[in-house]
C-alpha cells in the first residue's frame, strides 16, 4: 500500500513538471532591447530541469548597424541568437540605442539597474569612473584568439602604467585622412599626379579654372575637406611633427602645434586657398558629403577616408563612366610629409563591472576572433556571405538585401576587417583601403607622443580651462582660414591661448608625458 501511494505521488510530480515545462517559452527567446525604452522584451525562465543558459547584454554602439540602421528582420535575428546558443551555450541580447543618443543612453544604463555587459568606448574614460573591469585574467583564460589577432603595438594603448589591460583594441595607428584626387580630371587637363605641395596647388588651381566637370559653370570644388581634414592631411607639410604635440628643445616642454614655428605658414596657405576658392566654402560648417559628391564637382578630398571609400562607389554609376578617385601618395611640403597618422586610440570593447557573466562575455567576443575572418563575417552578415573560390579572402553577399544587420558584431577593427575583401564593387573600394592603405604609415608622420595615453581626468582637474582652450583652438583656426580673422593676428591669438591657461596646459601635458614615456 505504501509503495502504491509513493508511485502515485511520483506520477503527480512528473505531470506537474511536464505542465510547467510546456507552459514555459523555450530558452533563447530573449529579444533585442527596445531602442526607445531600453527594456528587454519578456524573457521566460528556463525549464527547471534544464541548465540555465547565461545571457550577455551587448550595447550595440560599434557602428556595425551602419549597414542597416533599422536593424535585422526579427526572424533572422532570432536565427543568429539561436546559433550562438547552440554553438557557445550563450544567449546574446543586443541593446540598440536610439540613433544620435548612444552616449547619453549608455551613461544612463551604466548608472541604473539595467543590465549591460559590454560596449565600445574609450577605456580610460570608463576605468576612471569604476564602470569597467581589467581583462588580463579573462584574456589569459578565455581570450587567446583575441590576444593572437592583435599586434603588440595595439595592446600598448589598452594598458595602464600598472599593466592592467582594460579593453580589446579597435585599431592601431593608421592613416585616416589621405588626399584623394579625380584622376580622370588629371587626364582631361593633361596633369600629372602631384608630388609636392606646389604641384598640388597647381592642380587645385587648374580644377578651379578649367571646368573639368564640363557643366559650363564656375562651381568646381577643388578640395572637399573639414577642420580635421586640413590638420591631418596637410599640417605635416608645415610643422615638424604635423598634427601633434611636440617638445620645444628650448625648454624641454610639451607644447601644442600652434606654437610650432611653421604654424603661421600653414594658416596663411590654407587661408589663401580658401580665398581663391580651392577649399569648399562650407567645409567648416555642416554639409552632406554624399550629396556633394553626387554633383560631380569635387576634385579632391582630404576628409576621413570613408567619405570616398564608402560614398563614392554608391554614386559612381550616376557620374561619367571614367570618374575615379585615387590616393596621392608620398606628397611633401616644406617640412616633409603632408599627412599625419592618427595616434593609437583607447577605443575598445570593454566589459562592465555590472556583468554577471564576464567569462561568457569574453568567450563570446573571442569566438569572433577564431577562424578569422569567417566567424567575424558571420557575426556581421549572418549566413548571407560566402568565399569566392579557394582563397578564403574574397567574399560576396549571397543576397544583396541585408536581413541580419549585425547586432551581435563585437569584433570590428583592423585585426578582422583587413582579412577579406568584397567582390561587390560598392564594398570593394573600402576593403581595398583597409587592406592596403590604412596601415601604410610610411606615407605619413607619426605624432610625437603617439604612445602616450594621457589621463583625461587629470587633464581636466589640472587644467581648469581645458574646455576653453580646446574651443579656442578650433574656432580661431576656422576664423583664420575663412578670413574672418586676419593672419596678422596670429601672435595675438597665441596670447589669447596663454590668457586662457596655456601655461597650465603645457605644465600638465609635460608632467604626464615625462611620467608615462617609455
Amino acid at each position: 500500500m505504501l509503495r502504491k501511494v509513493v508511485s502515485i505521488c511520483m506520477i503527480a510530480a512528473l505531470i506537474a513538471v511536464s505542465i510547467a515545462a510546456c507552459s514555459s517559452s523555450p530558452p533563447g527567446s530573449g529579444e533585442t532591447q527596445s531602442s526607445a525604452e531600453g527594456k528587454t522584451a519578456n524573457e521566460p525562465a528556463a525549464p527547471s530541469e534544464k541548465k540555465e543558459i547565461p545571457k550577455i547584454y551587448i550595447y550595440q554602439n560599434t557602428g556595425a548597424l551602419n549597414q542597416k540602421p533599422e536593424g535585422s528582420m526579427p526572424e533572422k535575428l532570432k536565427e543568429m541568437q539561436q546559433m550562438y546558443i547552440e554553438e557557445l551555450g550563450i544567449e546574446p541580447i543586443a541593446i540598440v540605442p536610439p540613433k544620435g543618443s548612444e552616449s547619453e543612453k549608455l551613461n544612463l544604463m551604466l548608472g541604473s539597474n539595467d543590465e549591460i555587459d559590454t560596449f565600445q568606448g574609450n577605456w580610460d574614460d570608463y576605468a576612471s569612473k569604476g564602470a569597467i573591469i581589467p581583462l588580463n585574467d579573462l584574456l589569459d583564460q578565455h581570450g587567446q584568439d583575441i590576444k593572437n589577432a592583435w599586434p603588440a603595438e595595439a595592446w600598448v594603448n589598452m594598458t595602464d602604467k600598472e599593466g592592467n589591460i582594460w579593453g580589446i583594441p579597435r585599431g592601431t595607428p593608421s592613416v585616416h585622412y589621405p588626399i584623394w584626387i579625380r584622376t580622370d580630371w588629371l587626364n582631361k587637363l593633361n596633369l600629372e599626379m602631384p608630388k609636392n605641395l606646389d604641384e598640388l596647388e597647381a592642380v587645385l588651381k587648374a580644377f578651379k579654372e578649367n571646368d573639368p566637370d564640363g557643366n559650363g559653370k564656375d562651381d568646381t570644388i577643388p578640395m572637399m575637406t573639414d577642420l580635421n581634414g586640413i590638420k591631418n592631411a596637410l599640417l605635416g607639410g608645415f610643422t615638424e611633427h604635423g598634427n601633434s604635440n611636440w617638445v620645444d628643445p628650448s625648454d624641454g616642454k610639451i607644447k601644442p602645434f600652434e606654437l610650432d614655428p611653421g604654424f603661421k605658414d600653414f594658416v596663411a596657405k590654407m587661408a589663401d586657398w580658401y580665398q581663391k576658392g580651392y577649399i569648399y566654402k562650407e567645409s567648416f560648417a555642416k554639409f552632406d558629403a554624399l550629396e556633394l559628391l553626387k554633383t560631380n564637382r569635387v576634385g579632391t578630398s582630404s576628409m576621413w577616408y570613408s567619405r570616398i571609400t564608402l560614398l563614392f562607389p554608391q554614386i559612381k554609376q550616376n557620374l561619367p563612366s571614367e570618374a575615379n578617385y585615387e590616393i596621392v601618395r608620398g606628397i611633401e611640403g616644406p617640412k616633409g610629409k603632408l599627412m599625419t597618422a592618427s595616434r593609437g586610440s583607447t577605443t575598445s570593447m570593454v566589459i562592465t563591472k555590472k556583468a554577471k557573466h564576464p567569462e561568457e562575455v569574453m568567450k563570446f567576443i573571442n569566438h569572433q576572433y577564431q577562424n578569422i575572418p569567417a566567424n567575424s563575417l558571420t557575426a556581421a552578415f549572418g549566413k548571407n556571405w560566402r568565399f569566392i573560390g579557394d582563397s578564403n579572402f574574397e567574399i560576396e553577399l549571397i543576397n544583396p538585401e541585408i536581413e541580419y544587420a549585425g547586432e551581435y558584431m563585437v569584433s570590428l577593427g583592423t585585426a578582422t576587417e583587413t582579412k577579406y575583401a568584397f567582390k561587390d564593387p560598392i564594398k570593394k573600394m573600402h576593403a581595398d583601403y583597409l587592406n592596403n592603405e590604412l596601415g601604410n604609415l610610411s606615407v605619413a608622420k607619426m605624432p610625437f607622443d603617439a604612445t602616450i595615453i594621457y589621463d583625461n581626468t587629470k587633464l581636466q582637474e589640472n587644467i581648469p580651462t581645458l574646455g576653453d582652450i580646446d574651443r579656442l583652438r578650433s574656432e580661431e583656426l576656422v576664423k583664420f582660414v575663412t578670413g574672418a580673422r586676419p593672419i596678422s593676428e596670429i601672435d595675438r591669438y597665441i596670447d589669447q591661448l596663454y590668457k586662457a591657461g596655456l601655461d597650465q596646459w603645457i605644465a600638465e601635458y609635460t608632467r604626464q608625458y615625462n611620467e608615462k614615456k617609455k
